[in-house]
Order: structure tokens, then sequence, then C-alpha cells
């Protein structure tokens, strides 16, 4: 009895020596510079936990397609009846382009991924993706689905990469409005809520004399040269705010609610696609209508 008893006082000295420890090399982490904080994470994940990883992507992949199955059984009997008729439409705008003399327009590459959430606190706004740099992608690209905007890519490994969706405090990204009177421009950000599901997004900067209204289609403007432009954010919604002859805010809502998104697209941009697209507001809006 009494070697059991010394045993067990033993082995709780050692738990505590340990948790000491973990806690001293925690405490030691969060001081660090930021950089020195993503050196250290891009490490871990590349060697201690990357068998993890590996295991968490493989079972976020076989959920997602089991529980996708009945859906793209769905769309693949649509795309194969669209696919029946687009024969003969391709064929008439193949003939419409050589009648106006216009050049084919290289389209837009997207790499499309999973999307695949942690699910621990803290980390709402985050999400991986199951492509990396060998992909093509590259940080700050814009994460895309077939109803709009969802975030950005922010961290990129050789196999996988990290992002944040529009709900994350340090997301912007300029908006434009297309308006029967012109354009509006602004700067659209997350409005956090107590909970996940009141996080709103909100336009600032808009001129105090833009008169919005509600259910416009609010763009990506491509200024600053991150997000693409055209790319459908939300719709005008009520009135957030204002400074009296000066700007108003309008709330925002959504076109792609961050928890429901499952599979997505990353926007690799390419020079010449920016280019045309800075150039041709009215391609813009067309390209908002692909992600309606």
């Amino acid at each position: 009895m009494v070697g059991q008893a010394s045993g067990g006082r033993k082995h709780r000295r050692r738990d505590f020596h340990i948790v000491l420890g973990l806690l001293l090399l925690s405490l030691i982490t969060i001081n660090l510079p930021f950089e020195a904080q993503r050196e250290i994470g891009n490490a871990l994940r590349e060697s201690v936990l990357k068998p993890f990883i590996e295991v968490q992507l493989m079972v976020a992949r076989t959920r997602a397609r089991a529980r996708e199955y009945l859906t793209v059984r769905a769309q693949l009997d649509s795309a194969l009846t669209f696919v029946a008729s687009a024969a003969t439409l391709a064929e008439e705008n193949r003939q419409i382009r050589d009648l106006l003399d216009l050049h084919e327009r290289s389209p837009s590459r997207l790499v499309a991924a999973s999307v695949i959430r942690s699910g621990t606190s803290g980390s709402s706004s985050v999400f991986r993706l199951d492509a990396g740099a060998g992909d093509g992608i590259r940080s700050f690209d814009a994460v895309v689905t077939a109803q709009g905007l969802l975030g950005q890519v922010q961290e990129v490994g050789p196999g996988s990469s990290m992002g944040y969706d529009w709900s994350h405090p340090d997301f912007r990204v300029s908006a434009m409005i297309v308006t029967n009177e012109g354009q509006a421009h602004g700067l659209v950000e997350a409005e956090r809520g107590q909970f996940r599901e009141q996080d709103r997004l909100v336009l600032r900067g808009t001129a105090f004399l833009s008169d919005l209204e509600p259910g416009a289609r609010v763009l990506t403007s491509g200024r600053g040269g991150v997000f693409p432009r055209g790319i459908l954010i939300g719709w005008v919604g009520e009135v957030a705010g204002a400074s009296a002859g000066w700007d108003i805010s309008y709330y925002i809502d959504p076109a792609v609610y961050p928890g429901a998104a499952t599979y997505a697209s990353v926007h690799v941009v390419m020079p010449a696609d920016t280019l045309q697209a800075v150039a041709n507001t009215a391609d813009s809006v067309a390209v908002a209508d692909a992600f309606r």
C-alpha cells in the first residue's frame, strides 16, 4: 500500500510538471510576434499535426461526399439535360461572335476545393481548403461559391490552405452598387453579433446623398487589386447609420452564409482577367449574374 501511495504521488507530481510546462510554453507562444507564431503554426501543421490534419481532411471529405451524393445525382441529371440543349446555343454564340468580330475571352481560372471547418472554439470564421500552392492558389485569393463571395485565402501550404470568411473581424472588400443613376462605392466589412447567427455585413463610406434601394446588388469593385471585380457580395438592406452630411452606412444581406458552404472555388486571378474586368463595368455585372 505504501508503494502504491508513493507511486501515485510521483505520477501526480509528473502530471503537474507537464501541465506547468505546457502552460509556460503557451504563455511564451502567445507573446511571440505574429510572424513567429505563424511560422511555428506552419511548422507544426507540416510535421507533428500533419497526420491528424490528413485524417481530418479524409473524414471531412467522406462525410461531405456521403451527404452530397443525392444532390450531385440530381445536379447531374439537370446537367445532362442542359448539355443536350447547349450545343445549339454554343454554335449560335460562335456565329454571333464571328459576325461582331469579337475575340474569345479567356475564362477566369477557378480551383475547386472542399471547405472544412475545425469546429474548435474561436475558429468559427476560419476554414481549411484541400487545395494549396500546388494548385496555383496564393495568399489573398478570393474564395467564392455558386452564390457569391465567401471569403479570402490567408495562408497557403503545398496541398492545403487556410482562409477566413466574411464574418472575420479582419475582412474588408471594396464594393460598388450599380443603380439607375450610376454607381455608388463603399467598403464592406463584418459587424460581429453576440452569436454567430447575428454576424452581419455593413457597407460603409457611401456618399451621404446616395439613396440606395433595398435589394440592389452589391458587387466587388476590384479596387486595390485583391478581389476581382464583379463578384456578388449581397444585396442592400436597411440603413445602419449615417454621419450627417458625410456618409451613410447600409446593412447588406449576404449572398453566402458561411456555415452552409461545404464546397467552394478559389478565384486565381490572372493579370489579363484583372485588366479586362477593370476596363469594362458591363462585363462585371454579367459575371455577378453567374454567381446568383
